[in-house]
């Protein structure tokens, strides 16, 4: 059997195996060294008895107790000053020392230490891992010794996620956020808005979230961002602007350059479909009017007042149609109406080509060949010449993206199609037909089939080889048009996210895939456990 610290997702960077066994039975004493660690103890304790069956003790204040779980931070421990602070930029503007800590379990007990409350939350769901992969004999865990030391090398890691092409619940979305905490993921960026809907009530334009439709309350997002923030985790809101703006126009119409909404249409085949039209026409915000200015102004004040990380994103992908000059006065004075609402602006990479100041943002995801002939992809056959021209216009200046942030002196977020992207479909076949239902149906036909191999393997710049671009972190992406339910979802990000979580964590040369494959296949049976969809590729489990 394998030791548990070998089965941890991510790998810490050093796990000492020693002699001896943990018996952590109900009533376990659970202590802290300062009292404002009592929340995160609580949460150890609930996370636990939900994971293992076993409830340790109400945390209390005090020493160590034997045979217990102590927690404290502290910077000066001789192990956690060891790991290399984390490199790029805190989420939520925390020092980047603050995620390194300790795990050492020995027979008299478990002690956990943090370089900061970040860290120390980290140790937690360390412990909670090992605890998972350890045997239970009644309501006692037999925990193998270990010392663990650990921290990012990256200070942010996180995933995109796409609410608007499926509508999720609040509940849904904390189970995300969930399994970000697991893999250590500190950013949960959320794509609240495009074409096929608004998910965020702004309670001075009803018009965005009319009765029927989904989205959530500002009692819901307060609650995804106390969740998120108890996970230290940081909720990036995304406003997705001038383009991705159907929904915002078809409620506000005079926001369009025509004045004239199009359909709201929620199926990305049909919305293709339309775009072939007599009658279609690109859909932008118009920064030549005044009525635009005064929603971007009213939406993002509204979005920044109930957001407490110090980001907001503003989109600026794939403005169809829409002319260079007007797209750089949007994004421009866009930023400005972030700053003065109190937050920082971060956008996807078409906004680079606005001049930027230096420092800036910027989220680098469009891959080496994005947009292959079709004889390479037949799933380009289907689209409109009209489409066709357009994503050319757009995609023609990606190559000069990288060189314009590198001049600019920009902060990339890693998050390329070829390298982040969780709705590619899965390569491998399942001998399971309802599995194998699901592979055919689920991801875009737009980008290649990867193999869970690939994903975890493949070469990101900055990581595996030298890069004059200044990436201060990656985010993976999962977009939605093929989504169609909750289990739709977590098919798509299991187990690719905790591939990907490793790679963000190291931010450096891919581990070895027989490293990486035991550890993904032990993750199995817990997704099971938690009733999340899955997809047990054949590679995964050794075959």
């Amino acid at each position: 059997m394998n030791h548990p610290a070998a089965l941890l997702l991510p790998a810490p960077r050093l796990a000492e195996e020693r002699d001896g066994i943990l018996s952590l039975s109900d009533g376990a004493p659970v202590t802290v060294a300062s009292p404002d660690l009592l929340p995160l103890a609580d949460l150890l304790v609930e996370s636990l008895h939900t994971a293992t069956g076993v409830r340790p003790s109400a945390p209390r204040t005090g020493a160590s107790a034997p045979g217990g779980i102590h927690l404290l931070v502290d910077p000066s421990d001789e192990g956690v000053a060891a790991i290399p602070p984390a490199r790029g930029v805190s989420p939520d503007g925390s020092p980047l020392d603050t995620e390194r800590f300790s795990v050492l379990v020995d027979p008299d007990g478990a002690r956990l230490v943090g370089s900061g409350a970040a860290g120390l939350h980290h140790a937690t769901t360390a412990f909670r891992a090992l605890a998972e992969q350890s045997p239970r004999q009644g309501s006692t865990l037999s925990i193998p010794a270990v010392r663990i030391l650990d921290g990012p090398a990256l200070a942010w890691r996180g995933l995109s996620f796409d609410v608007v092409r499926n509508a999720f619940s609040r509940a849904e979305v904390l189970r995300v956020i969930d399994l970000l905490e697991r893999y250590r993921m500190n950013v949960l960026h959320l794509h609240l808005t495009d074409e096929q809907g608004w998910r965020l009530e702004i309670p001075s334009r009803p018009a965005l979230t009319p009765p029927g439709t989904p989205y959530f309350s500002e009692e819901d997002f307060t609650a995804i961002v106390a969740h998120a923030s108890a996970r230290h985790i940081t909720v990036v809101p995304e406003i997705d602007m001038p383009g991705h703006s159907g929904a915002a126009i078809a409620a506000y119409p005079e926001l369009s350059p025509t004045g004239i909404a199009q359909p709201v249409i929620a199926d990305p085949m049909e919305a293709i479909a339309r775009m072939a039209a007599e009658d279609f026409a690109p859909q932008f915000l118009d920064p030549r009017k005044d009525e635009v200015w005064a929603f971007v102004d009213e939406v993002i004040g509204a979005v920044a007042a109930r957001t407490p990380g110090p980001y907001l994103h503003i989109g600026g992908d794939e403005a169809f149609g829409m002319p260079q000059e007007l797209h750089d006065a949007f994004v421009t004075r866009t930023r400005e109406i972030v700053r003065a609402h109190g937050k920082e602006p971060v956008g996807w990479q078409e906004t680079v080509r606005s001049a930027a100041e230096p420092g800036e943002l910027v989220q680098l995801w469009i891959g080496e060949d994005p947009l292959p002939d079709a004889g390479e992809n037949p799933f380009f056959r289907m689209l409109p010449p009209r489409l066709i021209d357009m994503l050319a216009t757009t995609f023609g200046e990606a190559g000069g993206d990288p060189r314009r942030m590198i001049a600019q002196r920009a902060r990339v977020i890693m998050s390329r199609t070829d390298v982040a992207y969780l709705d590619a479909p899965y390569a491998e076949p399942s001998a399971e037909p309802e599995e194998e239902a699901l592979r055919s149906r689920l991801g875009l036909p737009t980008y290649p089939a990867v193999t869970i191999e690939s994903v975890a393997t493949v070469r990101i710049p900055g990581f595996d080889e030298d890069s004059d671009l200044d990436i201060i972190g990656f985010e993976a992406a999962i977009w939605c048009e093929t989504v169609q339910s909750f289990d739709d979802l977590t098919f798509l990000l299991l187990p690719r996210l905790p591939a990907l979580a490793q790679r963000a964590w190291d931010a450096g040369p891919a581990r070895p895939w027989e490293d990486l494959r035991p550890r993904l296949a032990a993750q199995e049976p817990l997704w099971r456990r938690d009733g999340l969809a899955f997809f047990a590729a054949p590679s995964v489990r050794g075959r």
